[in-house]
């Protein structure tokens, strides 16, 4: 598909207020001091204005013919004569695609007449992430905003990891609390933003490091900071999309059972639409696991609720009649699936059992893949560097683009 990259200029402005709101008068316009003036737009600063703006665009693209994706609420998709042309907005950017150039022509136009919109062509710049496009493949990354975190961090010289995370990183609590005098909560935040863009690989270390944004010490300072070496020798890496006939919606299931202190495990898994990395997610259970068994089936029930939205939001792209296959490797929890041990498991939250339902009605399929195979290891614990390459470069995580 064409892909290309609008902006709205001041799009709060176009929204329309609902309620009496009144200001005083803005410097420079001399109405005398008993007067004050009622708004009759939205304006930056409002609470409802980014509401109002949202409204006044749904209405007026929805009276184009485009309908709201029910899974994404962000997502507009129009099929007209058997061309689909799809909106994705995000506040006041947004991007169409289409295979038909011309139908996005008039598109735009129409935009433009209701809207100031600024075209900045073919998409190469999205919310900080860099865009690719060559003829079969796509590659996403982010190696400016690494470089200008590197250079807040005061980390531009520093020397460089293969990992971004220990096997056994720093859990103790051995000396005075750093949080407040060195910015960790503010590193956390913004290595997050880059891992939930196009970094899984730093998925396992920004959760581990995040639990401790209350009471960290010099140990947990230096284990986050470890993780901007890492990303000193790896800017450039990001996920490369790419054509291929693999399964249309496969997913990664993994646990790391009770390796902390408070004995919850953590949940991983990874999703892949035609082999491409598409979501990843690294959570600590709600609940203290009896056994791995229990942990894997927790991360499993998780891991099929995202796969059955993304099966949803597949259909509004025309790819229908999927049947999801998910990889466990742990085989007593797929026993679990079509046979339920009552006397061991009878204490599991009756919330997670519904993953057996979806196997039963084959909503789903699960399949044993052996754990050398089971990328979403990378997600759930540090691992050593040929582990970490390996499940690394399995996640079609690469650079030199």
């Amino acid at each position: 598909m064409h892909s290309h990259q609008l902006d709205v200029q001041n799009a709060f402005l176009h929204g329309v207020l609902k309620e009496e709101i009144f200001m005083r008068p803005p410097t420079g316009l001399n109405i005398g001091n008993d007067k004050v003036c009622r708004l009759n737009k939205t304006l930056y600063g409002l609470k409802q204005a980014p509401m109002e703006w949202n409204k006044e665009f749904n209405n007026y693209v929805q009276g184009l013919g485009f309908k709201q994706s029910e899974y994404d609420k962000c997502l507009y998709v129009r099929n007209k004569d058997g061309k689909p042309i799809y909106i994705l907005l995000y506040v006041d950017d947004f991007i169409i695609a289409s295979k038909d150039l011309q139908e996005m022509t008039v598109l735009k136009n129409k935009l433009k007449e209701k809207f100031k919109v600024k075209d900045l062509g073919n998409l190469k710049y999205f919310l900080g992430i860099r865009i690719i496009r060559k003829e079969q493949t796509m590659h996403l990354s982010q190696a400016a905003y690494v470089g200008k975190l590197l250079e807040k961090f005061g980390m531009s010289d520093c020397h460089q990891v293969k990992t971004p995370m220990e096997q056994n990183p720093p859990r103790e609590l051995e000396g005075d609390c750093i949080v407040g005098q060195k910015p960790y909560k503010e590193l956390v935040g913004c290595l997050m933003y880059l891992m939930l863009n196009t970094r899984p690989d730093l998925s396992s270390a920004i959760n581990f490091y995040s639990c401790y944004q209350s009471n960290a010490t010099e140990a947990q300072w230096l284990g986050l900071k470890r993780i901007l070496r890492y990303l000193k020798g790896t800017a450039d890496i990001g996920l490369l999309y790419d054509v291929n006939t693999k399964k249309p919606l496969v997913s990664y299931v993994d646990a790391d059972w009770a390796n902390d202190y408070d004995r919850k495990s953590i949940s991983g898994f990874l999703i892949q639409v035609y082999g491409n990395c598409v979501g990843w997610v690294t959570r600590k259970q709600n609940t203290v696991a009896l056994s791995s068994t229990e942990a894997e089936y927790v991360a499993l029930a998780s891991a099929v609720t995202e796969v059955l939205w993304m099966k949803g939001l597949l259909v509004d792209f025309q790819i229908c009649d999927i049947e999801p296959v998910i990889y466990e490797d742990n085989q007593s929890c797929i026993a679990l699936l079509s046979r339920w041990e009552h006397k061991r498991l009878k204490h599991v939250d009756v919330k997670y059992n519904f993953v057996r339902d979806c196997y039963m009605n084959k909503s789903i399929d699960v399949q044993y893949v052996p754990t050398t195979h089971q990328i979403a290891d990378i997600l759930t614990k540090g691992l050593s560097y040929e582990k970490f390459n390996c499940f690394r470069s399995m996640s079609k995580m690469v650079t030199g683009y």
